[in-house]
């Protein structure tokens, strides 16, 4: 490995930002290791341990002499990571990779031991390792044995850290609250996690150390001929296979031994099984490759691999530089963690409508298989096709299932006291929920009378603009009559306001797109390729798919899908793909845009008449407590000062109210009164809530803002409001029934205090205990003092 300043760097950061954090004497203490994927980020943490260890040791500034570490790893990727590790500490005795067969679990892990861990072998209960059995202990028990019996502090090492920001981010907690470590080292190219403690590797010295190649170019060379007769996958397929020639021929004329690999990524899924688009592509893929005499890469002569769920061959030994391999078939697992330096070209089909691609699956092909750039720069950049049909392509960090792409989560302190809170929320009873019935077809045709029918629409939906200029159209040709004189009519109707007479409709995609692999979203230039059938089948689906969101999904596109194409074969004799055609042509999309969308429309209204005075939400009484973690968007959430707020860190509302802040910033001035303080959020089954009658005699819910634990043990409950112009115009009625739901909890052995709270000309925070009748006149109202409270 070359020796690169960087990698020092950031090494020795590690090291002492680690140390630092030991020294803290607390636990969960975060470390994120951001570093671009081609930079050795496993090397980095690799030799960051061993420094670590030394320093430990050596260092007169540490607390700790010595230390355990755990190495958690999703999917397999422990495996690679574990045999990484242990040929590095082959001469190195102060460090020993483990698995957990290998471990002495009666003794706990000892000084200088990395155990490691394939997180889904303890994220649930059930898993051998997170449970006790007669002949093993449980990772708990093992961590509690090396905390407790041998006074060890506990490194975890999070390894693709934004994998564990998946559906069971829950659960990840629960395991790390249990084991406790004092430091979490969480790495990733593209982190999750929020802290104050971080190391970053800038893309820009991986690049100037020749580690990664420069930059990437989105479907160079793409030409289309309107004569030629293959699919949109087929050219891509092609072209993708000429640059990998082209780079196969450069390689050889500087006499470097590198056969260059084009991967081939299926439709990106969550599915680890194959879906019926990704099944018809791999066919498309397999019959091209092996069909055509030029390339003849077939699984047979060994030229093509395949990693698929129940299909894998030709696997071994691919990442070689001169392995044969010239074509790799491949789904999303392959993604994560998987290192080939000489894969160079990338073909991605994509979700029909999708304009992103990631970061991670990029990254593939980005790392360069001698560790220096060549004299001929095409060596010197990643190459990658795909069919997004978009005018501007969004690059993502990762694809995994994020709780929120901009996610930012609060924990629950530690040891906190919580409480528990009687809660309401609202659901949408069966018979309000919007269901798109099959009265839609009525209300379609309805409106597409209305719509084709200009000469007796006054309010035209079209321009005389769009009139003159599909009129002025050298490529415009009426359909002929058809001897139905009502669908005749109907078409000279229509042929007034939209084409009819398509022939084929074209795919748009980008054509030679420069790029960094970081977030960004591109604006790019595109050639059209005309589709196939199957290719205009799918795109309908997709494009209807995207309307009615204001109904619920179940059976949504098949009903608007038939609806809309039996009314087009019932006004205009035009069937099937041929009204799918007119339907998808670019100067009639957006006009089936606004009908579609006035017919769901008009639909609506009338459902929300028919349901007219039937109850519009249920309510449900359930128990409130200071939830263990609560996620916010850091989209419109910052972090700010809050050491005693229930859920560390404290996020605020980048547009919480003035009255909001100025209260936050009163309790955070009090927190050594204060047991702790939080602040609630303001919809959502999810947070607290009570139920008030409005101004409209409607039961509705109050979510209040601030929930205060006293050291006395009381609990406050207060709603901030301004004053004058800024009063909210229902507080008299929260504020009487907070009042009224105190005294109902107390009767009941709770300690309640609280109502609206406002702060007056001198700064004095003032509340009224009993019910008012003019939130303005504050003259029997109490100031609330935290030393007192």
């Amino acid at each position: 490995m070359k020796d690169l300043l960087y990698q020092r760097k950031a090494v020795a950061e590690l090291v002492d930002k680690t140390i630092t954090l030991l020294n803290s004497g607390q636990t969960r203490r975060k470390l994120v290791f951001e570093a671009p994927t081609g930079s050795g980020k496993t090397v980095m943490a690799c030799e960051a341990l061993a420094q670590l260890v030394d320093a430990l040791r050596d260092r007169g500034d540490s607390k700790y002499q010595e230390a355990a570490f755990i190495w958690f790893a999703p999917r397999k990727l422990h495996l690679q990571s574990y045999s990484k590790l242990r040929l590095a500490y082959e001469d190195n005795r102060s460090l020993s990779p483990v698995m957990f067969d290998e471990l002495d679990q009666s003794e706990g892990i000892q000084p200088g031991e990395i155990l490691f861990v394939n997180w889904e072998s303890v994220n649930k209960d059930n898993n051998v390792m997170a449970r006790e059995s007669e002949s093993s202990a449980s990772i708990y028990e093992i961590a509690r044995r090396t905390r407790e019996e041998l006074g060890l502090p506990i490194v975890v090492v999070i390894d693709e850290e934004h994998m564990f920001w998946s559906k069971t981010a829950d659960k990840s907690k629960q395991v790390l609250d249990r084991i406790d470590p004092n430091v979490e080292i969480r790495i990733s190219a593209t982190p999750k996690t929020q802290t104050n403690y971080n190391v970053v590797v800038e893309r820009r010295e991986v690049i100037e150390a020749e580690m990664i190649k420069k930059e990437v170019v989105l479907n160079p060379d793409i030409t289309i001929d309107i004569n030629d007769e293959r699919t949109l996958n087929e050219h891509l397929i092609e072209t993708a296979l000429r640059k990998r020639q082209q780079l196969a021929d450069a390689y050889k004329a500087l006499g470097v031994n590198i056969n260059p690999l084009l991967l081939i990524q299926l439709p990106n899924d969550t599915k680890e099984t194959m879906t019926q688009d990704d099944e018809q592509i791999a066919e498309t893929v397999k019959a091209y490759l092996s069909a055509n005499p030029k390339w003849h890469i077939t699984p047979e002569n060994g030229k093509l691999a395949i990693w698929l769920a129940g299909e894998k061959c030709n696997l071994p030994g691919i990442d070689e530089p001169d392995n044969m391999v010239q074509v790799l078939l491949f789904k999303e697992a392959i993604a994560l963690g998987w290192d080939c330096p000489r894969a160079a070209v990338l073909l991605i089909f994509r979700k029909l409508q999708s304009d992103t691609f990631t970061t991670q699956t990029v990254g593939r092909i980005l790392h360069m298989p001698e560790q220096v750039h060549y004299r001929d720069e095409v060596l010197n950049v990643g190459y990658v096709y795909t069919d997004i049909a978009k005018e501007r392509i969004q690059i993502l960090a990762a694809d995994a299932s994020y709780i929120h792409n901009n996610a930012a989560i609060a924990y629950r302190r530690k040891d906190l006291q919580n409480v528990l809170l009687n809660s309401t929320y609202s659901e949408r009873p069966n018979a309000g929920r919007n269901y798109l019935g099959p009265d839609f077809r009525q209300v379609l045709y309805e409106e597409a009378e209305k719509f084709f029918n200009i000469e007796r629409q006054a309010n035209s939906l079209f321009t005389f603009a769009e009139l003159a200029a599909l009129q002025d159209d050298d490529d415009y040709r009426p359909l002929p009559d058809t001897g139905d004189a009502e669908i005749d009519q109907n078409r000279r109707r229509a042929e007034m306001t939209i084409r009819l007479d398509v022939k084929k409709i074209n795919a748009e995609i980008p054509a030679d797109v420069h790029f960094q692999n970081e977030e960004q979203i591109l604006k790019v230039n595109q050639v059209k390729y005309a589709r196939t059938v199957g290719e205009i089948n799918r795109v309908f689906t997709a494009y209807i798919n995207g309307k009615g969101g204001q109904f619920e999904a179940k059976g949504r596109t098949d009903k608007i899908s038939s609806y809309l194409l039996e009314m087009i074969a019932d006004y205009f004799g035009i069937f099937e793909t041929d009204a799918k055609k007119v339907v998808l042509y670019y100067e009639n999309r957006q006009k089936f845009d606004r009908l579609i969308d006035r017919a769901l429309d008009t639909y609506l209204k009338l459902r929300a008449q028919k349901n007219k005075g039937k109850p519009a939400r249920n309510f449900v009484d359930y128990q409130w407590e200071v939830p263990e973690e609560r996620v916010y968007d850091s989209d419109t959430h910052h972090t700010a000062q809050g050491e005693a707020h229930a859920l560390l860190p404290f996020y605020e509302l980048n547009e919480a109210s003035m009255p909001e802040k100025k209260f936050a910033a009163f309790l955070e001035a009090h927190r050594e009164t204060l047991d702790w303080w939080y602040k609630n959020g303001d919809n959502g089954k999810q947070h607290y809530a009570i139920r008030y009658q409005n101004s409209a005699d409607q039961t509705a819910l109050f979510y209040v803002d601030f929930v205060i634990r006293a050291k006395s043990g009381k609990i406050y409950l207060f709603d901030t409001k301004g004053t004058g112009g800024d009063l909210d115009s229902e507080v008299v009625n929260k504020h009487n029934a907070l009042v009224d739901y105190i005294a109902a909890e107390n009767a009941k052995g709770k300690n309640l205090h609280g109502g609206v709270i406002k702060v007056d000309k001198y700064g004095n925070w003032l509340y009224c205990q009993f019910k008012i009748d003019n939130a303005e006149d504050l003259s029997n109202w109490t100031i609330f003092e935290p030393q007192n409270a």
